[in-house]
């Protein structure tokens, strides 16, 4: 019955990467991706001006971050495909378009550390994954390697933020203005700054050309400085002949056998067609990112596997987390009036520091009542001369603080004070708990039929104080570097003791099927195989047990990796 070797469903970083690691070793893929075809080399919008887009290119339900971002029937809400929420609310993001995420987010690429992967070992707290930065480190080389990156130079690393070898990483732009700015604050701080690791290019690789500063890079990049799956593994994968990619096939169920204790492949819906149609492999991997795992796990349930499939510990949908953030706008006097200087860069920041606090000791010595920190940065696109996007923010800024200025008065204030606004931020980790869980809404449908999932989020008390330890440093930073708050989230962020706002808005949703060493309490083992049925792995966010301050796409890269390598060797044994 078997028509592949394996299937792959979703497209993006993680499945990007598990149909490039079993294609190139000789294994006969199909890669089921649930939006269109798309090719970044021919769609890209890096050239484009606000003036040549609806509304100025501002952002829409369907455009959340814009209307030249590259992503394809995503973004918050897409049409037809609802879900529901509860608590404090959360936001899942979706991208519909061969590639997935890759083409829209960051590329902040940092590895997580010894401690982020042994976290009871450290604290007493939480759940150890069931491999170590010693089992991950080979994966992080290799992945690196096809990825292209730059960060700082190896022997710059700090505790539990280990850096790429320097024979890997690529040499870093050069610090802008701010950032200078920046560092020497940290520094009167006694923090440590350095590159922050990113997936985009500042030498050739592999036919990929280097970055020229065009556009911010969630516009999708057509030249391939920027990582993207579909440039740098699935172009690839597809050279080889053994690779089939069968696109508008979105997902919903698993296939098994008689017996119920293995797949023999997919279920989706034709989207151009509306037909149900079925493929089969012997191996299936699910990668259509971490949300849709869980929910088409849970809603492929059998006779034998009532509450879902690979759910024999209760444990799929569980264990949801993403990154915390703040944020500062602030003012800088001492920038005011300057002459016109060159800010070029990569759309991420060239300089972050890292979590400085880490380790027991360390962390009460900063006052840190929490487990798990932050990193420090300065968002490009927040400020500065960083064109049009600065500008835009100085002119609402003006508005905002100014109020009755127009005309001659508004344009010299704006001239005088154009570069002096800026927005400094924090990325933090945040604490897993069992209040986090999507469960299958009982009620409500997507338009083809399909149950949704039921969101259910609350903030930790703990997060709550990590969160406004970033506000303190955030404002311990902007008097550092001479600056005035211009405005402070943290009034509405943080009220009555605890966080105001929904999760997932960070784009960074980890969890849902963590891994383990204990078919009890996890639904994956250490290579992402579901404890239930041997030939059905989990390669996206889903297998994570902890959430670092660290972003999560270069592990979500490295499980899969070992994932494919795993599902090689055991197609090589014949054990499918």
């Amino acid at each position: 019955m078997a028509e592949h070797d394996v299937i792959v469903v979703g497209s993006g970083a993680g499945g990007g990467t598990m149909v490039h690691t079993l294609a190139t070793a000789g294994v006969n893929v199909l890669l089921v991706e649930a939006g269109r075809e798309y090719d970044p080399e021919t769609e890209a919008a890096m050239f484009q001006l606000p003036q040549e887009a609806p509304l100025r290119g501002e952002s829409t339900p369907d455009k959340n971050s814009g209307f030249y971002d590259a992503t394809v029937d995503g973004g918050f809400e897409v049409k037809g495909q609802p879900y529901t929420t509860e608590g404090d609310g959360f936001g899942w993001w979706r991208a519909r378009q061969l590639g997935g995420r890759t083409h829209h987010f960051g590329r902040q690429t940092p590895r997580y550390g010894p401690d982020d992967f042994k976290s009871k070992t450290r604290t007493g707290r939480g759940e150890d994954w069931p491999v170590s930065y010693e089992d991950m480190e080979p994966y992080y080389d290799r992945v690196e390697e096809i990825m292209g990156l730059f960060g700082p130079d190896a022997n710059e690393a700090v505790y539990n933020s280990p850096q790429s070898p320097n024979h890997i990483r690529q040499e870093p732009p050069a610090p802008r203005a701010s950032e200078l700015l920046f560092a020497k604050a940290c520094e009167k701080m006694g923090i440590k700054t350095m590159a922050h690791p990113t997936a985009i290019l500042t030498s050739p690789l592999h036919d990929r050309q280097a970055c020229f500063y065009a556009t911010n890079c969630i516009r999708g990049c057509s030249i391939g400085a920027a990582y993207d799956s579909v440039t740098s593994q699935i172009k690839p994968a597809k050279e080889t002949g053994n690779l089939t990619i069968l696109t508008n096939a979105v997902v919903y169920k698993v296939l098994m056998n008689d017996a119920g204790d293995k797949a023999i492949g997919v279920r989706y819906i034709d989207r151009k067609t509306q037909e149900h149609k079925d493929v089969h492999a012997k191996v299936v991997v699910l990668a259509p990112a971490a949300m849709e795992s869980s929910r088409i796990l849970l809603n492929s349930k059998t006779d034998k596997a009532p509450n879902g499939l690979a759910n024999s510990s209760g444990n799929v949908g569980k264990y949801l987390s993403d990154t915390t953030g703040a944020s500062l706008m602030i003012q800088i006097p001492s920038f005011e009036n300057l002459p016109p200087h060159n800010e070029d860069g990569v759309s991420q920041p060239h300089l972050y520091a890292p979590w400085w606090l880490h380790g027991e000791e360390k962390e009460k010595e900063g006052d840190a009542d929490f487990i798990g920190g932050y990193k420090l940065e300065v968002s490009p696109y927040g400020g500065g001369r960083f064109g049009p996007p600065a500008l835009s923010d100085t002119f609402s800024q003006q508005l905002y603080e100014q109020k009755g200025l127009y005309g001659k008065k508004l344009k010299a204030h704006m001239r005088k004070t154009y570069g002096s606004f800026m927005t400094i931020r924090c990325l933090g980790s945040m604490t897993v708990t069992e209040d986090n869980y999507l469960t299958i809404d009982p009620e409500l449908k997507d338009k083809w039929g399909i149950p949704v999932p039921k969101f259910h989020w609350k903030w930790s008390d703990e997060d709550y104080r990590r969160t406004k330890h970033m506000y303190k440093s955030l404002k311990t930073l902007a008097k550092n570097m001479g600056a005035r708050v211009a405005r402070d989230r943290s009034i509405t962020h943080l009220e009555g003791g605890k966080i105001n706002g929904r999760g997932g808005t960070t784009n960074h949703e980890v969890g849902g099927c963590r891994m383990g060493d204990d078919p009890k309490t996890s639904v994956l083992n250490k290579y992402s195989q579901t404890w239930d049925v041997s030939n059905l792995y989990v390669a996206d966010g889903a297998p994570f047990v902890t959430h670092s301050e660290k972003n999560p796409t270069l592990t979500i890269m490295a499980l899969s990796m070992r994932a494919g390598d795993n599902i090689i060797d055991r197609l090589k044994k014949g054990e499918f």
